[in-house]
């Protein structure tokens, strides 16, 4: 569920192929696979996350 509570600003470390890695110390210890995280309005699904980053899978159209 959005709460519209912003935790953090991130950084975009890669954005290549569909994949984007953004860094963010404080959340990314609490996230797991799965989890829905808001990105500049845009709800994108975890597919890992490890040492202070997350990584999603997303269409090039969102990276544009």
């Amino acid at each position: 569920m959005f709460t519209g509570i912003v935790e953090e600003i991130g950084f975009a470390k890669e954005a290549v192929h569909g994949h984007l890695v953004i860094e963010a110390g404080k959340i990314s210890h609490g996230i797991n696979r799965g989890d829905s995280i808001a990105v500049n309005g845009v709800c994108l699904t975890v597919v890992s996350s490890r040492d202070n980053r997350f990584e999603t899978d997303v269409m090039l159209e969102t990276l544009r």
